[in-house]
């Protein structure tokens, strides 16, 4: 987020989407790979995968959001696959709060059943915008190598 709001600009850079799609991307590698780290002491959390589900899950949100905002790029099939994997990260994610919240609130209320249904529905929003770009989308890539910009 930091690199979208103070190093990119989004109104005059013709490369910005590429240029946010490759710190993004960098950034969900960095997290897979702390995530996979075999370390000799067991942890008990998983805090790490839910940050490497989080960033691909923003990753993919990103693109769909961006290709609606951004004049230079058009809608592509391509976003829908990724907002398809962002779901399935999302998946994983959910599963991750679900357990958080269930270990804090000892008896079930209202508000987790309600947190519960948002997120579902949350999930529910990203596989039909997914469904979107793969039906009005086009097959083209969006994104310029390194040397363009």
């Amino acid at each position: 987020m930091i690199v979208d709001g103070f190093i990119i600009n989004y109104g005059t850079d013709q490369s910005a989407f590429s240029k946010g799609f490759y710190s993004k991307i960098v950034l969900s590698i960095l997290y897979l790979i702390g995530s996979k780290d075999k370390s000799t002491i067991k942890r008990t959390d998983n805090s790490i995968d839910a940050a490497f589900h989080f960033s691909v899950f923003v990753l993919c949100i990103w693109m769909g959001v961006a290709s609606f905002v951004l004049e230079g790029v058009s809608i592509s099939r391509i976003v829908g696959i990724f907002l398809i994997f962002g779901g399935l990260a999302a998946f994983n994610l959910i599963d991750e709060l679900l357990k958080v919240i269930r270990s804090k609130v000892t008896s079930p209320s209202i508000l987790s059943y309600a947190t519960e249904a948002a997120l579902k529905i949350l999930l529910f929003s990203v596989f039909c915008l997914a469904l979107f770009f793969l039906t009005v989308g086009e097959w083209v890539w969006e994104l310029k190598p390194f040397y363009e910009w």
